[in-house]
């Protein structure tokens, strides 16, 4: 009972954290998109351009100019991000896209807002939620219809009747030969040569640098 209360305590301060930090970044940005709205127009397009060019090349961008673009146009914004989102997340996924994703995207404040696409109330993680969801039924459709047509071929049953056999269920097993007294003296041998190389390096920084 504890522990389950110092938990739902940490995550009610946490969600007060996070409500404290939306409002006080939309604060900042209201005030900064009211000056460029009144003393530098042109710049508000130039800024929703180059955060689009952002999402559309999932290049590294501002949280400011993310805010300020939703502030210009939250309809236009929106689009944006949910496009490049869903283009990270569908299938096949590519390592580098999806690590922008969770580097910056995930963490913006932008998914406490109101979505500006959706006439149902709903925010933008919730809108995040939905497209997740959708490109998983479309991943999990298709594998089930692989193992349907696998399960057509002649040869389905010698499949089906192979079973598990385990060979080796520890790799210190003898076996596997890592006791051996020629494995650990290579790895003695090894380690001892990776430590005269450290020494060397240190030795070289030190006297020769």
């Amino acid at each position: 009972m504890g522990n389950t209360a110092d938990s739902t305590e940490k995550l009610g301060e946490r969600v007060i954290a996070a409500k404290a930090k939306l409002e006080q970044d939309l604060k900042n940005q209201t005030e900064r998109y009211e000056y460029l709205k009144t003393n530098s127009p042109q710049t508000l397009p130039t800024v929703m351009q180059s955060v689009a060019d952002s999402f559309e090349t999932c290049s590294p961008f501002l949280e400011s100019a993310l805010l300020i673009a939703w502030l210009y146009d939250a309809q236009k914004c929106s689009q944006v991000v949910l496009k490049a989102c869903k283009k990270v997340l569908k299938a096949p996924i590519k390592a580098e896209e999806y690590e922008w994703f969770k580097h910056y995207c995930i963490n913006s404040s932008i998914w406490m807002l109101p979505s500006a696409t959706s006439k149902n109330g709903t925010f933008m993680y919730q809108e995040l939620f939905s497209l997740a969801e959708s490109v998983s039924s479309n991943i999990i459709q298709s594998m089930d219809s692989i193992y349907e047509h696998l399960q057509t071929h002649a040869q389905w049953h010698k499949v089906k009747g192979i079973r598990n056999q385990t060979i080796v269920s520890r790799q210190d097993d003898k076996s596997v030969g890592l006791l051996h007294e020629r494995g650990l003296k290579h790895i003695l041998e090894q380690k001892s040569a990776d430590e005269m190389t450290d020494n060397m390096k240190s030795f070289i920084d030190s006297n020769l640098a």
